[in-house]
């Protein structure tokens, strides 16, 4: 197991009807930034705002450097929303032979509780190799919304895909039944990623996962006819239902800002059809 060199632990719990943070532990460079709070405005002219607390991560540091292994914990209480993100792009600078950066984190979501992740962009420098992995743990009545971007490296220095790896794992268990599982690996060097059926022009991949037992078809139906309302934006969008409990959409594009907007009028609608909540304006 590769040292520690940054962690987070964080537990929220429901308290006088409000989510409160009640427990949190970081080391530096990672750390918590004070908390806020949103009232989510309903759909339905007679349901009160629903709470939820908003979170932002922080990394004071460059970004991973060669070596380094982040490990991030959120916990959910039964009943507590929270939306989370971070502050700035994840960087990742170029590793040593043989010596890579890690990041792993865990999320358990209580009983009826939502969780809405969405952080920045993940950058890969030339020659950055980052093997990161998430576990979720969910309960009966909980929900995640969570994204990733993946962009090719600093586009504007002429990196493009001149990393030398990144692993990507996601496991996903509901009641203690494994849902989903994705092990992605991308090695630019030995991949043919412009080919035919595979990256061909695009550089920059985004998926948006969400995972409830409240899923069905209709927000299937929801995400891909909102989808049709992007216009010219020039990104390319796919979505399906998962095994279980699951729906991921994946969109591909040159721009992050594209694949993020795309993502994000995704994740709004998504809300709409789950909850019935309006859209969350986050200011960053």
């Amino acid at each position: 197991m590769p040292k520690v060199t940054g962690e987070i632990q964080v537990e929220f719990a429901v308290r006088s009807g409000l989510t409160q943070l009640v427990r949190k532990y970081h080391t530096s460079p990672l750390k918590i930034a004070k908390t806020f709070r949103y009232d989510n405005e309903t759909l339905s002219l007679d349901a009160p705002p629903a709470e939820q607390l908003g979170v932002y991560m922080m990394d004071c540091s460059p970004g991973l450097m060669s070596g380094d292994h982040y490990e991030i914990t959120m916990r959910l209480g039964e009943g507590a929303r929270v939306y989370l993100t971070n502050q700035s792009f994840t960087k990742v600078h170029p590793s040593e032979a043989g010596s890579g950066s890690t990041q792993r984190q865990t999320l358990k979501l209580g009983a009826e509780a939502l969780l809405e992740y969405m952080p920045e962009p993940l950058m890969l420098y030339k020659d950055a190799s980052l093997a990161a992995e998430m576990d979720v743990q969910l309960s009966p009545g909980s929900a995640l919304i969570f994204s990733d971007v993946l962009c090719p490296g600093r586009t504007q220095r002429g990196e493009i895909f001149h990393y030398t790896r990144y692993t990507n794992r996601l496991k996903v268990w509901h009641d203690n039944e494994l849902i989903f599982y994705q092990n992605q690996k991308i090695e630019p060097a030995s991949m043919q990623l412009s080919a035919p059926g595979c990256w061909e022009q695009e550089t920059h991949l985004g998926n948006l996962y969400v995972f409830s037992d409240r899923l069905n078809q209709r927000e299937l139906e929801a995400v891909l006819a909102i989808m049709d309302t992007l216009g010219d934006v020039q990104v390319r969008v796919g979505a399906s239902l998962t095994y279980k409990h699951g729906l991921v959409v994946s969109i591909m594009g040159r721009h992050a800002w594209e694949v993020q907007n795309a993502l994000s009028i995704g994740w709004q609608e998504l809300r709409r059809s789950l909850f019935g909540f309006m859209p969350l304006m986050v200011n960053k």
